[in-house]
């Protein structure tokens, strides 16, 4: 049988007032109460912690040597309760969040600007990395939530849609093809191409429309972030295809966006997290902010001009 915060106040409040009619009047509770409180944490503990007479209250040698303990284990009571009421308050807490490259650059600063507004007082761990690594970071709990395109899941993850992204080609303004409405797989085909490597999933997807439709370009240079796509674009060293959110990203280096021909290269972007592990509130609000950002948004975001 354990003692109770009750008991410990109760003695705690006895051994700094040494009076039971202060330390009674000090918890608000009626002497008896107060010295039952005392008889119990004895008897749990096993002997006498405090002497009474008519005169005087006193501690004995093991209450003496109790007191300090008693004191420490409710400041960390206190300490213990305040943490966790500051962390469901959001008044307290870090949250790691792995993402995708190109969602990172793009969308999440707004975003995450948008939490610390809410909750200044949450941390906030961001880390980019390719989309595969994204799911494996969640899956072994080294980051709470990720951010990446849908993908086949590990049965460990759990998944929230957040918006449809539709893939368009950037190029530079000065280029043949920079007037067209919409560009064609097959001109593409006919340009120097410029891709993320053949780890990233998007890659994957557009290798396999281009074979698909047999429209492989002749010459492919690769980089290892969008970022770096662009700017080679930017250089006039050829075209590249980047999500739709990174528009805005491509016209600030200059380059102008177009929409494909059918077919259209389309992906989810969401939320994961492990299933059968309970989100934190930091977290929880994270994933309440976003699906509120994007319900009822456009879910394509290519239209001409647009920039999120």
């Amino acid at each position: 049988m354990a003692f109770t915060h009750k008991q410990l106040k109760a003695f705690v409040a006895v051994a700094s007032q040494r009076s039971f009619a202060a330390a009674s009047a000090e918890l608000h509770i009626s002497q008896p109460a107060l010295s039952i409180a005392i008889r119990n944490l004895e008897e749990v503990l096993g002997g006498r912690l405090v002497q009474r007479t008519t005169r005087n209250v006193s501690l004995t040698p093991e209450g003496e040597a109790f007191y300090p303990r008693a004191r420490r284990l409710l400041e960390d009571w206190a300490a213990a309760y305040e943490d966790m009421h500051n962390r469901f308050n959001l008044q307290r807490g870090r949250l790691a969040v792995a993402c995708m490259p190109s969602f990172a650059a793009t969308e999440f600063p707004s975003l995450m600007a948008r939490y610390h507004a809410q909750h200044p007082e949450i941390d906030i761990s961001l880390e980019d990395m390719v989309m595969e690594d994204v799911i494996e970071s969640v899956r072994s709990g080294r980051f709470e939530l990720g951010i990446a395109f849908a993908q086949d899941l590990a049965e460990e993850v759990e998944f929230q849609p957040l918006l449809v992204d539709q893939a368009v080609v950037a190029l530079p303004a000065s280029h043949k093809l920079a007037q067209s409405s919409a560009i064609t797989w097959r001109q593409l085909a006919a340009e120097p191409f410029i891709s993320l490597n053949q780890r990233s999933g998007f890659r994957t997807g557009i290798d396999e429309m281009q074979l698909s439709l047999g429209a492989v370009p002749t010459r492919i240079y690769e980089a290892n972030q969008l970022t770096t796509v662009g700017r080679m674009a930017a250089e006039g060293l050829g075209l590249c295809i980047v999500p739709g959110f990174c528009q805005q990203q491509m016209r600030q280096m200059g380059l102008v966006c177009k929409p494909l021909q059918e077919p259209l290269m389309q992906h989810t972007v969401g939320l994961f997290w492990r299933k059968r592990h309970a989100l934190s509130v930091p977290a929880r609000a994270m994933v309440d902010l976003l699906v509120q950002v994007y319900a009822g948004k456009d879910t394509l975001p290519w239209r001409p001009g647009h920039s999120r």
